[in-house]
């Protein structure tokens, strides 16, 4: 008879129409006791932002009771609308300790970004003599305050927070052969929006959001399903004009970012918009070829859901 109750992790992936959830007690980061949707009214969570504090804070405080999940530790991700990913040069002579001061210090100096008081995170691309160049994340340090406050009251753990683009790729790089030197392109695209990001040598070399011009009022939620309320056509209007831009990007990203030295060589495509198949079908014909992750290796109890749905809630459950 086993009297200790498991330890527990849950891990939120954070958008603006609902927060996909797993669970686990299991050391096999594999292997997830619980998955799901939390959905969320069009009115609580806006471009990132939480609008109504009250029922976003009683949604999470009477799920994780329903759930029995008090004091369990969790991870989530920072939506996409406001995060910020960028290049950017700091002296190699600063210290690990010194860097996010040197960060702070050149706010509105030589690194202007869209939000003040950031929160900064940050990769060593490489470093040179005198120069370090990093790829820096950065994210509005009250929003992210926001979510840890609402987590604690319903008696949850923070204990890290991630990026969907990055959760994406942990379980990619964990279930597929993988070259540094492939192009990787996720297009993670789902109610709210679009987010595109191009991994290169193990790390994010280039990202683009785009927000659905769709208003999340005219979605319903239907057998596990959104279903269109709104201008018949609109939907499958904007996946095409979706398409357009996910081309103008590749393109920017073979001549300006790469300069015509190579492209995108694989396409991962993951999230909850109903028009996915379209968008497989366009990746098809332009002969680029198309990653599908093998979801029998991960073991999910209780889901019902299509797995590309939730590979950035299951790779968040990866994360250390």
């Amino acid at each position: 008879m086993n009297l200790l109750k498991p330890n527990g992790r849950v891990n939120f992936v954070i958008k603006n129409h609902c927060i996909r959830y797993t669970y686990s007690t299991s050391p096999d980061k594999k292997q997830l006791d619980d998955s799901g949707e939390i959905h969320l009214p069009s009115h609580v969570m806006e471009d990132g932002k939480v609008k109504d504090l009250p029922e976003f804070t009683a949604t999470i405080e009477n799920f994780v009771e329903n759930k029995g999940w008090k004091k369990k530790a969790l991870y989530f991700t920072v939506p996409d609308h406001s995060v910020v990913i960028r290049p950017f040069d700091v002296p190699s002579s600063l210290k690990e300790d010194e860097m996010k001061g040197y960060l702070y210090m050149q706010l509105g100096e030589t690194l202007h970004l869209p939000f003040e008081n950031p929160s900064f995170d940050y990769i060593i691309i490489n470093s040179g003599e005198e120069i370090m160049k990093l790829l820096l994340f950065a994210y509005p340090e009250e929003q992210i305050r926001t979510f840890e406050r609402v987590f604690k009251q319903a008696k949850l753990k923070p204990k890290a927070a991630d990026i969907s683009a990055l959760s994406i790729f942990r379980l990619y790089e964990q279930m597929e052969e993988w070259s540094a030197q492939d192009h990787l392109l996720v297009i993670d695209w789902n109610m709210d929006g679009c987010v595109l990001t191009v991994f290169h040598q193990d790390r994010p070399a280039f990202i683009n959001h785009t927000r659905s011009p769709l208003p999340m009022n005219l979605w319903k939620r239907e057998r596990g399903a959104y279903v269109w309320q709104g201008q018949e056509g609109a939907p499958l209007d904007f996946t095409y004009d979706q398409i357009n831009e996910i081309e103008r990007i590749m393109d920017f990203y073979r001549f300006s970012v790469m300069n015509g030295k190579a492209g995108v060589s694989k396409v991962l495509i993951t999230g909850d918009w109903p028009e996915k198949e379209r968008v497989m079908q366009w990746v098809k014909e332009k002969s680029i070829p198309a990653v599908t992750l093998d979801h029998s290796a991960i073991l999910i109890e209780n889901n019902d859901q299509r797995f590309d749905s939730y590979i950035d809630a299951v790779g968040l459950s990866m994360k250390p």
